[in-house]
């Protein structure tokens, strides 16, 4: 029943936050310099032509109005017809997500284990290796991902040719194929969050380490491994796990700049093309989605810390 109750407290909330998203969203593409008619028909148009178009398009209407309609659309899942192609604007912001949520996927999974681990062996460890955990996850912090994404490719692709360094495979078409092509983009945005997530772990597991309780287990003959995975790590991990939820945020976004770099059809790339075009309908329906991958983010890393962590349900 608490579950339950979360869920719908969350879901509630998470209405009014994509609604001010949609709403900021709108109106500052408003202030895009230019018409999405005048880039249509070219710099040879002539105002009366402008007008026309932009009055099929309903862009001669007030702006509250054009809001209006767009919000109204938008509640029944239409974002509009892209201006360029001609096509749904979410038709295309659904083809392009696959390929944004698998690069970032793959870089949770590789940021969980690798910093998860590093975390466990400075605080099971201490000593040196705690210093060289913590020199290694300060120097991930601060490696940029698009310098980190050129040298992979160079070594990884160019000169190895052991990934792919452009385009990409879905994963329903081949599965080999598309590891191969998001290998190297989710290594290169994983970077920085494994440092940052080897700090949280590492702290989080020193501090469940040192709790009373476990001195009780180890007197009553458990052995070490038993206490480690069923209490120091399930303890240790709640705020690790809330803290991969706001990395894989940070992951999305990091997505968007490398898919430039590995030429990538994801939402990044969607996301340039629809702003140099001025396909508003796309630049919103894209924002909007990324608004909403936050929210079922945060919803199912609560759902989580719910699971591991009975208190938090409270």
């Amino acid at each position: 029943m608490a579950r339950i109750r979360m869920v719908a407290i969350r879901l509630a909330t998470a209405v009014p936050t994509v609604l001010i998203v949609a709403t900021l969203t709108f109106g500052l593409l408003q202030l895009i310099p230019g018409s999405p008619a005048e880039f249509l028909l070219g710099t040879s148009a002539s105002r009366q032509q402008i007008s026309g178009l932009e009055h099929s398009l309903g862009l001669d209407q007030p702006l509250l109005t054009q809001y209006g309609h767009w919000l109204a659309k938008a509640l029944h899942g239409d974002f509009g017809d892209s201006i360029t192609s001609n096509t749904p604007a979410i038709q295309q912001v659904f083809k392009a997500l696959p390929v944004t949520v698998s690069v970032a996927a793959v870089g949770l999974l590789v940021t969980a284990v690798v910093g998860i681990g590093l975390g466990l062996l400075a605080a099971l460890r201490g000593g040196v290796w705690d210093t060289v955990v913590q020199t290694a996850s300060s120097v991930a912090m601060a490696v940029p991902p698009f310098w980190l994404a050129s040298l992979l490719i160079y070594f990884l692709a160019i000169r190895h040719r052991i990934f792919y360094a452009t385009d990409y495979s879905s994963l329903t078409e081949s599965p080999n194929q598309w590891l191969l092509h998001v290998t190297l983009p989710a290594i290169a945005v994983a970077v920085t969050a494994i440092g940052q997530v080897a700090f949280q772990a590492r702290a989080s597991l020193r501090e469940t380490l040192g709790q009373d309780f476990l001195r009780t287990l180890r007197s009553t003959g458990l052995s070490p491994v038993r206490i480690l995975f069923k209490h120091v790590l399930r303890n240790g991990l709640v705020p690790v796990i809330a803290y991969l939820g706001m990395m894989f945020v940070f992951l999305l976004g990091g997505v968007v700049i490398v898919e430039s770099i590995f030429s990538l059809p994801g939402l990044g790339a969607l996301m340039i093309q629809s702003v140099n075009n001025h396909d508003l309908t796309v630049v919103q329906a894209t924002v909007v989605t990324f608004c909403v991958l936050v929210v079922i983010t945060n919803l199912v890393v609560d759902l989580l810390v719910g699971w591991l962590d009975p208190r938090a349900r409270a």
